[in-house]
């Protein structure tokens, strides 16, 4: 301190006092700098200030909001626009910050109502000299805590009691760029009683634009319904789709200026824009179906694609965020729009009635669209926005209603045109109804002549029905007698063949004998059952009952199947409920119950196993019985399950079908269970199984002691071993394959062929393909009816193949008819024998068919003579001696070039391609080779192409030597001969 100072002797608290008064002084004199001034003629026409520029101090982050803390903006930074986005952004700002601007009123303007408005995207707090007057949303430190809000038409009321100047602080954040570069907020200052008004009639306006919308809509679902009801008049949906297109865009137009969410604003400006392109394509369409029954598809293909282009261009402005751009658009429109008029111009010309209305109303849209929506000449400035947005709304419901009228009008002239027709409908009515008067009186004599006739030919059928009841009553009578008749010499066959089994000890004998019996057997049970038939027919079948044990006879009927069963390798398993069960029964329906399922059962199944089950029906009262017979078999397919049970049906009936049949088994079964008052039922799944089960009520009855009774063979017995090999190794018999499904029959032609042929044999088609394409065998005898593969195809399989197509081939089959025969030979087969067949008719047919192919064989092997003479061989054996001579002329030079090379060139084994050239021209490959090279080595010579050494090496010999030693012994004279003449 020092000594002459005049503060030196100055209290401390005067000190300090004069210290403030200067620091507010200082204080008051930078604000005073700063401040703007507001007077009433700065409002204009426009009633507000724009209040954003070179005005504002910011301060980042938080403050305490005490009145002394936010009423001085000491230290804060300047700022000079508060509209900033992310490029211009005050320095600091991290989405939230302090804004204060210091005001001074004019003389006129102190206590008069004025108002502060502001436009943000995100959240506010205002202040006035510190204290509270309003604000919009929740201000946060972070986009969570945050809650954005626009209230850009919204009004805080303020009031500047004297000059002095004032403080307006705003606490401001926003975390989101909702429009392109701006984060910050605009304020306006504003006179309220002048301004209130205005914004309460541009509302009211706004709410006159969601009218017109709901206008348009409700004339949209309308014409929906109108084209719902009459589907034929698509304008009208035409129509309803431009219609709710219009008032959805109104009512974007009205959430754009209405709402308070910043991001229902944007996404409600992005609707707009993309509503004006939709309603661009609707409406010109809708122009086009004005002119147009079919809308020729390169128009339609033109303008989807410009309105699509336009329409993904604004969803990429929408999602980035592009503020504005340069589209052209309204050149679009108008010349879409344009096109589109031209139609209804057309329309005109052709003097249609009302087509006026539309061209009125597009001429309509198209001016409101460039006068008002996009006010291309300014006549519109900001403070009438509102009534330019409600003069195109009310303008776009001009066009709907002309559409509307000139619909009406339409309607009005098919309504009159509809009355004509039904005037004129009425009149070819009454004249029709005469017409049909006359027609019913001549239809009405008519039908009594036709009555006299129908009487007349019903009493002509109902005599002829009862001549062919007669008749099949004859034929009944008939056909049971000679079936009766049958049963003699079957008995006679049956017995002897029975006594010579018992009282003989030769094989042979013993072997044929059992055959015998077991297809007699097998016509016995036919016989049987074509009885049964017929007496279920003439409702002549009676039941016996007797005391019988059921599970005992089942049990008798599955040993009778045992060599069926280990001969297809199933397995069958029986399961009972009892050990025991005693009843009275028909035994003879129930045997042929029981041997029917058991016998289908096993015919049909190839693999896996026969279950068979009895036990105890609890749904039935009193006492009875369920029995099952299930097995894995090929199954019936869905379709043909309802028609088992029908007579003489057959779910197979093709000539691949693996099992032989009458078809009256199951039919038979089923009467005969109904018979006895059962139920029957079939449940199966192709490929997978097959299961049949009866009900049925059975009366118990006390053991008795049973005779045993001897059962005919239910199935085929296996009497001989199948062989698959060949019975004889000498090679010089001939080869015979033998295809027959039926292994008795197989095995007897079998025994019959040996000893002069080897036979080697096959159980069905593909099994014989096999064989006869692995052993190329002399001759091939194949049966008509088998499983998987048939005779037809066996032959044609065959006859198209190089390896057997030389193969005589013998079809043997019961089916004896000319269509039969002939589809047969039209295969390729060289013979058609019919069953039953004469032993030594086939051996006679046999013996021919072996000698002509050896006559061929002969005829072809003959020195040179298949060089010269290839061309009366078949095609395919030609084509296949084509191969062979080509093969060795490509290797005539290579001395090394063997058969085993030759086949393989041919694509056979060896061993095919010897038997099929010995079968063919009674060569082997090996000779075939050597005669080739020889004729080649004749022709040089004789052509004096080169010297024999020369020739002896160009056809593949070693030496001269060898070489003329082979020639001499083939043609009978040295080469030398050859080349001096």
């Amino acid at each position: 301190m020092y000594r002459g100072s005049i503060f030196s002797n100055m209290p401390v608290r005067w000190y300090a006092l004069l210290c403030c008064i200067s620091l507010l002084c200082a204080v008051k004199s930078t604000h005073a700098q700063d401040t703007a001034i507001i007077r009433s003629r700065n409002f204009g026409i426009q009633n507000e200030i724009y209040f954003n520029d070179s005005l504002w101090y910011f301060h980042a982050g938080e403050l305490h909001k005490t009145q002394q803390s936010i009423a001085n903006t000491t230290g804060w930074e300047p700022l000079h626009y508060t509209a900033f986005g992310k490029e211009n952004a005050p320095r600091g700002w991290q989405g939230v910050g302090w804004f204060g601007s210091w005001i001074r009123a004019d003389t006129d303007l102190v206590n008069k109502k004025l108002a502060i408005r502001i436009n943000h995207d995100g959240a506010s707090e205002i202040f006035l000299d510190g204290k509270p007057i309003g604000g919009y949303g929740k201000v946060g430190n972070s986009a969570k805590e945050m809650v954005a809000m626009s209230a850009r038409r919204e009004l805080i009321p303020i009031w500047f009691p004297d000059t002095r100047p004032h403080l307006i602080t705003i606490h401001y954040s926003n975390f989101f760029e909702v429009y392109a570069n701006f984060y910050g907020f605009q304020t306006w200052i504003a006179d309220y009683n002048q301004l209130a008004p205005k914004i309460q009639i541009a509302n009211q306006r706004f709410n006159f634009i969601l009218m017109c919308a709901a206008a348009q809509l409700i004339l949209g679902l309308l014409h929906l319904l109108l084209f719902l009801f009459y589907p034929r008049q698509k304008l009208n949906l035409y129509y309803a789709l431009f219609v709710v297109l219009v008032g959805i865009n109104e009512i974007g137009i009205y959430q754009f200026y209405r709402t308070n969410s910043p991001m229902v604003q944007y996404v409600a400006q992005w609707l707009i824009d993309e509503g004006k392109v939709i309603m661009m394509w609707a409406a010109v369409m809708l122009l086009y179906k004005l002119d147009y029954n079919r809308i020729p598809r390169w128009r339609v293909i033109i303008l989807s694609t410009i309105s699509s282009l336009y329409f993904g261009a604004y969803i990429y402005k929408f999602f980035n965020h592009i503020e504005a751009w340069t589209d052209y658009f309204a050149l679009v429109f108008l010349i879409c729009m344009m096109d589109g008029f031209w139609s209804v111009f057309r329309l005109i010309k052709k003097r249609q009635k009302g087509v006026w209305l539309i061209g009125a109303g597009v001429v309509t849209v198209i001016l409101l669209f460039y006068f008002a929506w996009e006010d291309i000449f300014h006549w519109w400035p900001y403070h009438l926005n509102s009534l330019r947005l409600l003069v195109m709304a009310v303008g776009e419901l001009i066009l709907p209603l002309c559409l509307s009228l000139y619909l009406a009008v339409d309607f009005a002239k098919t309504n009159q045109n509809l009355t004509a027709k039904l005037a004129e409908v009425e009149k070819l009515s009454a004249l029709a109804l005469a017409q049909e008067t006359e027609k019913t009186e001549l239809i009405a004599g008519e039908a009594r002549r036709l009555e006299e006739i129908v009487e007349q030919r019903t009493s002509e059928l109902r005599e002829q029905a009862d001549k062919l009841r007669e008749m099949d009553m004859v034929k009944s009578r008939f056909f049971t007698n000679i079936t009766h008749e049958f049963k003699t010499p079957l008995t006679l066959i049956i017995n002897p063949a029975k006594e010579l089994i018992a009282n003989t000890a030769d094989e042979e004998i013993h072997r044929n004998t059992r055959l015998i019996l077991n297809n007699a057997s097998r016509l016995l049970q036919l016989i049987n059952q074509l009885l049964d038939l017929s007496r279920l027919e003439n409702g002549l079948m009676e039941v016996s009952r007797i005391p019988l044990d059921f599970v005992a006879l089942i049990r008798l009927h599955i040993l009778s199947y045992e060599s069926l069963i280990k001969q297809k390798g199933i397995s069958l398993h029986f399961t009972s409920h009892w050990d025991k069960l005693w009843m009275l029964g028909d035994r003879d329906k129930l045997d042929a119950i029981v041997i029917n399922l058991l016998s289908n059962a096993l015919k049909f199944t190839d693999e896996g196993k026969v279950e068979i089950t009895l036990q105890k029906d609890n749904e039935l009262q009193g006492d009875a019985f369920s029995f099952t017979v299930r097995d894995t078999g090929r199954g019936i397919p869905s379709a043909k399950i309802p028609y088992v049970f029908d007579r003489f049906y057959q779910a197979d009936p093709s000539d691949t079908r693996s099992a032989e049949g009458t078809g009256i088994g199951l039919a038979i079964t089923k009467e005969m269970v109904e018979l006895m008052g059962g139920q029957i039922r079939i449940e199966s799944k192709e490929g997978e199984f097959t299961e049949v089960n009866i009900n049925m009520p059975y009366q118990a009855a006390g053991a008795v002691l049973e005779p045993i009774l001897e059962l005919l063979p239910a199935g085929v017995t296996a009497t001989m071993v199948d062989n698959k090999h060949q019975t004889d190794t000498d090679e010089t018999k001939p080869l015979v394959l033998l295809i027959e499904d039926h292994q008795e029959l197989r095995n007897f032609i079998l025994q019959s062929l040996t000893g002069k042929y080897r036979v080697l044999t096959a159980a069905d088609g593909n099994e014989g393909i096999t064989l006869a394409l692995e052993h190329i065998p002399t001759l091939i005898i194949t049966d008509l009816m088998m499983p998987k593969v048939d005779g037809y195809e066996v032959s044609s399989t065959l006859k198209k193949d190089v390896k057997t197509s030389h193969i005589p081939l013998i079809i043997l089959t019961a089916k004896a008819d000319m269509d039969s025969k002939i589809q047969g030979i039209e295969t390729g087969a060289d013979a058609y024998l019919a069953k039953p067949f004469e032993k030594r008719e086939l051996f006679a047919l046999m013996e021919n068919l072996i000698s002509v192919r050896n006559q061929l064989r002969e005829h072809y092997s003959r020195q040179d003579l298949w060089f010269t003479d290839a061309l009366s061989m078949p095609s395919i054996e030609r084509d296949f001696i084509t191969r062979v001579r080509h093969a060795v002329e490509s290797h005539l030079n290579e001395e090394g070039y063997s058969a085993d090379q030759l086949a393989r060139d041919i694509g056979l084994s060896r061993t095919q391609l010897h038997r099929k050239l010995k079968d063919l021209i009674n060569q082997s490959p090996g000779e075939l080779i050597r005669i080739i090279r020889l004729q080649y080595a004749h022709d040089l010579l004789q052509r004096r192409v080169a010297t024999i050494a020369e020739v002896a090496y160009m056809v593949g010999f070693s030496s001269p030597a060898s070489f003329s030693a082979s020639f001499s012994r083939h043609f009978g004279f040295a080469p030398k001969t050859v080349s001096a003449i």
